[in-house]
């Protein structure tokens, strides 16, 4: 929560899927707590997939939320060249060879997310009639635990938390929120249990995929919860900051990896800038209903309406912002965790953010 003037800021941050390269959006969200200062705190935080995995860092770390988040991409969830290997190789064989290795062994595992299930190394032909998914992510599960206090996941009071993910078999999405139920680890790994790569995770009776299938930026989560926070304070200011990982401009793509890199770019983009003008209506739109509010009688039998009732409960959003967009954005693919690729996208998601606070001013 930050002061903007006399008026108190309220922040909403929506947090896009995009496996490793939510590294960029841990940069971008290191950036804004420096920017902002160390009593900033959002009320509200909408993640989906690897976004909900950071939300969950960012909210329920046992530590400082930014050191358990760096921890978690400078070295849990890195992939790098086996420590026998720098002693002995390093001498010998090229770092580009090593980069190369290590952008490899991701399709073998993670140790702090997921591993191939043995089943395909031992009876691959078998194997793909009797799973549903490549890995197993109890390592996921581990890492959760390693770094997040399940008990401070829910505390609405202080920050909102949503994240979101699909049901398999209705094919209709989820929202877990921590003002409505109790969130646990099961709910973070369901929004991130991608489709064939990992498992379905149960939740009850019910089994879920991962929530960027239906929508992979969560920024209608984010808006909704903000306008239920201090609705009827008119000193206060709503903003929304939503981390782009897919930008939906770029390069035509000249091979065929750089083709399925766009491809699947174009899929999980937010496309929040399509929704830029409509956002701008809508801000005109509340403003208009307030001002019809304060003109139209008391005993007005408008006002009992139902849909003006559901008109007033809606509240402005004086600044949506966009970060990744411009700058270098989030490079790679989301599947490299590699070392090097990790923490080019820190600093990338960094260096961006900070550019963004100096061009508008914030």
């Amino acid at each position: 929560m930050a002061k903007s003037g006399n008026r108190k800021t309220l922040t909403a941050l929506s947090l896009q899927g995009g496996g490793a390269l939510g590294a960029y959006e841990y940069g971008v969200l290191k950036a804004l707590y420096e920017k902002r200062g160390k009593g900033f705190r959002p009320r509200v935080v909408a993640g989906v997939s690897i976004g909900a995995i950071n939300a969950a860092l960012l909210i329920g770390a046992k530590g400082d939320p930014l050191e358990a988040l760096d921890r978690l991409w400078r070295e849990r969830l890195c992939v790098s060249w086996p420590s026998l290997f720098d002693s002995s190789w390093t001498g010998f064989v090229p770092w580009s060879m090593i980069g190369l290795a290590e952008r490899n062994l991701s399709f073998l595992g993670n140790a702090g997310m997921y591993c191939l299930k043995p089943e395909f190394f031992l009876m691959p032909a078998l194997a793909w009639l009797h799973n549903s998914s490549l890995y197993d992510t109890s390592f996921l599960r581990e890492t959760l635990a390693d770094f997040v206090d399940p008990e401070k996941l829910n505390h609405p009071e202080k920050t909102r938390l949503i994240v979101t993910a699909v049901n398999v078999k209705t094919g209709l999405l989820s929202r877990f929120d921590n003002s409505k139920m109790e969130l646990t680890f099961d709910h973070i790994i369901a929004s991130g249990s991608f489709p064939v790569t990992f498992p379905m995770t149960q939740i009850g009776e019910d089994f879920f995929w991962d929530g960027g299938v239906f929508m992979n930026m969560p920024v209608g989560e984010a808006v909704n919860a903000l306008e239920q926070i201090e609705a009827d304070n008119p000193d206060v200011e709503r903003e929304v900051i939503a981390i782009e990982l897919h930008r939906m401009q770029a390069d035509l793509p000249a091979t065929l990896p750089e083709a399925a890199e766009r491809f699947y770019n174009l899929i999980f983009s937010g496309k929040f800038a399509l929704d830029r003008k409509l956002y701008d209506r809508y801000g005109a739109f509340v403003d208009l209903i307030g001002e019809i509010d304060r003109t139209i009688p008391a005993d007005s039998p408008i006002r009992n309406h139902r849909g003006y009732k559901m008109m007033t409960r809606h509240r402005k959003i004086d600044r949506a912002m966009v970060i990744g967009e411009e700058g270098r954005g989030a490079t790679g693919s989301g599947g490299d965790f590699s070392r090097n690729a990790l923490n080019r996208r820190i600093e990338d998601g960094y260096s961006d953010a900070m550019a963004f606070f100096k061009k508008n001013r914030l």
